[in-house]
């Protein structure tokens, strides 16, 4: 972020460097779902180049939606139909400068620990091809491991991120529910408040997991999402609880 901020190094040169290391990382595991390279540059060009995350390419999983293109979280009735509005935690990300690039596989209906579905097939493991990365978030763990993303975005509600994050040899840590912003997306259980699902930070290493997690938390995600708690106001007194 800091070459970005002092104009050392470019958006797009850094996006294209990835772009070349993703597809790479898909032959071998079969774990995107959207490329969109395309749409990238155009946004790498009007980046916010003083933000956390400046000129930082991403990758995102399949639930999170993207405006133009596809959350079909492996249901075929629901390709062919791109998002007109973007996830709340999407647009935190663009705001902080980073930079959605690719969009990566999770099995149907997102509830398995593996990443297969009818409309993406199977998605292998980065280290052992007969194997599985994990899921739901699998792709995204996949693609981090073999250095085709450095930070991206997970789900979980019962190990989605933590079970691949394992299984690939990548880093995550499960947010608490109200941390990070979580409307917006595909879910396959849609209004299952038991276990709320949340969005949470997947990386290639341990320092960019802490990067990636204190420069959404200093973006306010409160206001992104009336979910989210303003932690900053309990931790100053301005919220009590009675």
């Amino acid at each position: 972020m800091q070459n970005v901020q002092s104009g050392t190094w470019d958006p797009v040169e850094i996006l294209r460097s990835y772009g070349k290391k993703t597809l790479k990382a898909h032959e071998a595991t079969n774990c995107l779902t959207e490329v969109m390279m395309g749409d990238a540059e155009d946004w790498a060009l009007t980046t916010n180049k003083f933000g956390p995350l400046a000129g930082v390419p991403v990758s995102l999983k399949d639930t999170l939606s993207v405006k133009g293109y596809d959350t079909s979280i492996g249901f075929s009735a629901w390709t062919g139909n791109p998002k007109e509005t973007e996830s709340a935690i999407v647009r935190l990300l663009r705001d902080a400068g980073a930079v959605p690039f690719v969009k990566t596989t999770i099995p149907i209906t997102l509830l398995s620990f593996e990443s297969q579905s009818a409309v993406f097939g199977v998605t292998k493991n980065p280290h052992v091809p007969t194997h599985t990365p994990g899921g739901s978030s699998g792709g995204e763990a996949a693609l981090l491991a073999l250095g085709g993303s450095r930070v991206g975005i997970g789900s979980d509600v019962a190990g989605s991120v933590r079970v691949p994050a394992h299984f690939s040899g990548v880093y995550t840590i499960r947010c608490s529910t109200g941390r990070f912003p979580r409307t917006g997306g595909g879910t396959s259980i849609p209004g299952q408040e038991g276990v709320p699902p949340v969005y949470s930070p997947m990386t290639k290493t341990l320092d960019d997991l802490e990067t990636l997690w204190k420069a959404i938390v200093s973006m306010n995600p409160w206001e992104y999402d009336h979910s989210v708690i303003n932690y900053f106001g309990v931790q100053h007194g301005r919220w009590r609880v009675h």
